[in-house]
């Protein structure tokens, strides 16, 4: 694609940072909701590149919220028509396609925000932040996946608790009841979210991308469907030839697992 408007874009090897950049306070707006959609779709498709990371490019501001001034005019249309109007929110932001993203959550952010997040694989997060799910105190919901996302996370009574008070959350309280994966102090958080997507782009991607599909659409299923699904994937990667390769070389070596753990950095 042309020069992103909303992005600045770095590489780290296998890694692709997205830095969110549309000052003064980092709304989502449904073009910048867009210009991420076409962005994931490159992401999807590019080989060399196994993991991303979703940041700020701004200091004071993760993400604010998604733009209000856009639900009004939602809001008016619906008001005076019965027809639904297409939602405008970036609820399908990310699909659980093949390739693992972090959120690295480095300022405060709120509503959208929070669920953009929620969307990612794995939400790391500055502990000079907070979060809060706001949409309460407008008369709304989270419309963007936070009522589905957010109790899978960390169960009903608590996704209520904070969606019906929109009260703030701290790094260490959110890491501790699951809404977020690793709370870091503020000057390791990039690097601490680097060095995982690049553990996780160390592995093979083949492998990556179906026990990432295992575990989320297992999470819809029947335990017996999901068994019948972790199944079929598991057959499906004792094919492939990474898989073949490595456990070849696992048997070879003679290693005890504690052994073999060790000199793979695990």
């Amino acid at each position: 694609m042309a020069t992103p408007k909303y992005f600045l874009i770095e590489t780290d090897g296998p890694v692709v940072i997205w830095k969110y950049n549309n000052p003064p306070k980092n709304l989502l707006t449904p073009e910048s909701a867009g210009e991420f959609q076409t962005l994931l779709n490159e992401f999807e498709a590019d080989p060399e590149i196994r993991a991303g990371i979703f940041t700020s490019a701004l200091p004071n501001v993760f993400i604010q919220h998604f733009d209000v001034a856009t639900l009004v005019m939602m809001s008016d249309t619906l008001r005076q028509s019965p027809v639904p109007a297409p939602s405008a929110a970036p609820g399908t932001f990310y699909r659980p396609g093949s390739k693992v993203i972090i959120a690295a959550i480095n300022a405060w952010l709120s509503g959208g925000g929070l669920e953009l997040a929620q969307s990612c694989d794995f939400r790391f997060m500055s502990r000079d932040a907070y979060a809060r799910q706001s949409e309460v105190l407008v008369g709304i919901l989270a419309g963007s996946g936070g009522t589905q996302r957010m109790p899978r996370l960390i169960g009903i009574d608590k996704a209520l608790d904070l969606q019906l008070t929109a009260r703030r959350i701290y790094a260490d309280e959110a890491e501790k009841i699951g809404l977020i994966t690793r709370a870091c102090d503020p000057d390791t958080l990039l690097p601490e979210a680097i060095a995982l997507a690049k553990a996780i782009a160390s592995r093979p991607p083949r492998a990556v991308a179906l026990i990432r599909q295992a575990i989320y659409e297992g999470m819809n299923l029947t335990l017996a469907e999901g068994l019948a699904l972790e199944s079929r994937l598991f057959n499906e990667l004792l094919k492939t030839d990474d898989a073949n390769r490595l456990m070849k070389e696992y048997v070879a070596t003679g290693q005890d697992v504690v052994e073999y753990l060790r000199t793979h950095k695990v």
